[in-house]
């Protein structure tokens, strides 16, 4: 019998599908909180139960969610700190000895 019809147990696909976003939820939380075991175990029990609603979850609170690790620059100040700043005049860089022989374009038209 598929778990779309089963509903013996009065949980059927309706609770199933309640039960898998309350754990995708609770893993969202544990997330949040640092505890990255937690929500991993917890993730897993809810795409078990209920692939959909895992999705469902993650897309209502896609805007919450930080990024995984690396946020990247947020300002133009920090963006500025990474970024190169080219100085006129500069040498390239086969002249300044921060490559190999170069591409060969430097030489063209000599």
């Amino acid at each position: 019998m598929s778990d779309d019809l089963d509903q013996s147990d009065g949980a059927g696909a309706g609770g199933k599908h309640a039960a898998a976003r309350q754990l995708a939820e609770q893993a969202l939380r544990a997330q949040a909180a640092g505890n990255a075991a937690e929500a991993d175990r917890l993730f897993a029990a809810a795409e078990r139960a209920d692939p959909q609603a895992v999705i469902a979850v993650l897309e209502e609170h896609q805007g919450d969610l930080a990024p995984a690790g690396d946020a990247g620059p947020q300002d133009d100040a920090e963006i500025a700190a990474q970024s190169r700043t080219v100085e006129p005049g500069a040498d390239a860089p086969s002249r300044a000895g921060i490559s190999g022989r170069g591409s060969g374009a430097d030489t063209q038209g000599t």
